[in-house]
C-alpha cells in the first residue's frame, strides 16, 4: 500500500476530514458518519478512479508531507556533540526478572492453550483406568514369574505409551511458540536461557498432576502394597519419566 495521510487527527478527527476535504473533487463527509469509515470509502481504488484522483501523490504534494519529512530528517541526524547510542546491558532487565516475565508467558500460553494440556490429562486418565481394570488386584496374586513381569509390563506400558503420547502433543506447540520465540529474543526481550528454563519449570505442575492421576487410579486398582513410602517412588518414577518425555518433545 501506500500512505495518503500522516498527521494529527484533531478533536473527532476534524483535521482529518479538513484535509481530505480540501481536495478538489472529494464529497463532503455526511452527518453522523464515522470519519474512519468515510476516509476508506473515498481513497479506496474504486473511488480513487471513479473521482480520478490519486490520493498517495496527492499527499507528496502536499505541504504537510514536506513537513513531515523535514521532522523525519531533523530526528534521524544525531546533536552536535551526542555521543553514539549505547545501553549498559544487552537486556533491559535482569535475569530475574527475564525469568519472570517468561515464566508468567508460558504460564498464560499453557492456560489457555487446553486442547494441549487436556488431550493428555485426559490420555492419561482413560489409559490408567483401562489399566488397572485389565490387571485388577494381579499384584494381590502373584504364582510365579509371568505374574511378576505382567505386573511390571503394566506399568511400564502405561507410562510409555503415555510420555509418548506427551511429546507427540508438546511438539505443535512448541513449534508454534519459537516462532514468537525467534522474534521476541531478536528484539532482546529476553535471553535464551530464561526462555528455556521457564519452559522447564512450567511443564512441572502439569506433568506431576499426570503422575497424581496415573498413581492413584492405577496402584489401588492393581493391588500394590499400600504403603507411603513405596507410593511415593511410584509417583516419583511416573512424574520424572512423563517429564524426560516432555523434555524430549
Amino acid at each position: 500500500g501506500q500512505l495518503v495521510y500522516y498527521g494529527p487527527l484533531g478533536q473527532h478527527s476534524s483535521k482529518v476530514i479538513e484535509y481530505f476535504e480540501s481536495i478538489p473533487g472529494v464529497p463532503k463527509i455526511q452527518k453522523n458518519c464515522n470519519p474512519a469509515t468515510w476516509m476508506l470509502d473515498i481513497t479506496c481504488k474504486s473511488a480513487e478512479e471513479k473521482l480520478g484522483i490519486d490520493f498517495a501523490q496527492v499527499y507528496k504534494d502536499s505541504t504537510l508531507y514536506k513537513e513531515n519529512k523535514m521532522v523525519v530528517e531533523q530526528l534521524s541526524s544525531a546533536s552536535p556533540g551526542s555521543e553514539p547510542l549505547s545501553f549498559p546491558s544487552r537486556f533491559s532487565q535482569t535475569g530475574w526478572g527475564q525469568l519472570k516475565a517468561c515464566l508468567w508467558k508460558q504460564h498464560c500460553s499453557y492456560w489457555r492453550n487446553p486442547s494441549h494440556n487436556l488431550t493428555r490429562i485426559v490420555f492419561i486418565f482413560l489409559s490408567s483406568t483401562l489399566c488397572g481394570l485389565l490387571f485388577w488386584q494381579k499384584a494381590k496374586d502373584i504364582n510365579n514369574q509371568q505374574d511378576l513381569f505382567s505386573i511390571f509390563g503394566s506399568m511400564y506400558t502405561l507410562v510409555i505409551f503415555s510420555g509418548i503420547n506427551n511429546c507427540a502433543t508438546v511438539m505443535n506447540f512448541i513449534a508454534t511458540e519459537r516462532n514468537v520465540f525467534y522474534r521476541e529474543r531478536f528484539a532482546r526481550m529476553y535471553s535464551s536461557w530464561a526462555y528455556s528454563f521457564s519452559q522447564i519449570l512450567v511443564e512441572v505442575p502439569y506433568s506431576l498432576l499426570q503422575a497424581l492421576l496415573c498413581t492413584t487410579i492405577v496402584y489401588p486398582m492393581i493391588g500394590y502394597q499400600m504403603s507411603v513410602y513405596k507410593m511415593f517412588w511410584s509417583l516419583y518414577s511416573i512424574f520424572c519419566s512423563l517429564l524426560i518425555f516432555n523434555y524430549c518433545g
